[in-house]
């Protein structure tokens, strides 16, 4: 059976913002004693969390808080929502760190860090959005602005040609 019909994958590099050279970037796998540098959670465990981020660790046999210090243990009824979630450690380069250093995080905490770059490139995305509408179709607090938009929305209908004679 011949790969001719098939792909093969290929190794994309990473270009440098320059554009003058180019950087491949290689994921160390980590060892299983390795530990989150926020939280503290050890890579390939199992690990009963709560809804408000408190997690069970259980070397020491003690609840943490979202940046692994010790916590109070929860009641009943805050026990009922446990959650059994994997904990996968990995080194990670977070965007926007021009330093290119990696780090050793979970999943959790990289999504943290990342949050508030999110937020903000979400809110410039709405922004430049609605500037584009404002230039386009005029400010958005004008009365007839709403009949613009279905006008503009609606589907073209096309034209009844009228039959031949045969």
């Amino acid at each position: 059976m011949s790969d001719t019909g098939r792909r093969k994958a290929t190794y994309r590099p990473q270009l440098d913002p320059s554009g003058e050279r180019v950087r491949y970037t290689d994921i160390a796998p980590v060892s299983l004693n390795e530990r989150c540098r926020d939280c503290g959670r050890k890579h390939g465990t199992v690990v009963r969390c709560l809804a408000d981020g408190r997690w069970f660790d259980a070397d020491d046999q003690t609840w943490r808080d979202r940046r692994g210090r010790r916590s109070a243990w929860p009641n009943v009824v805050e026990y009922a929502e446990v959650r059994d979630l994997p904990v996968t450690v990995r080194l990670v380069r977070l965007s926007g760190d021009n330093g290119g250093k990696l780090r050793k995080l979970c999943r959790r905490c990289q999504m943290s860090q990342e949050s508030m770059r999110n937020a903000i490139r979400n809110r410039i995305r709405a922004l430049s959005r609605r500037a584009l509408g404002d230039l386009f179709l005029g400010v958005y607090s004008e009365p007839d602005t709403e009949e613009r938009f279905k006008s503009l929305s609606k589907p073209k209908r096309a034209a009844k040609k009228p039959d031949a004679p045969s």
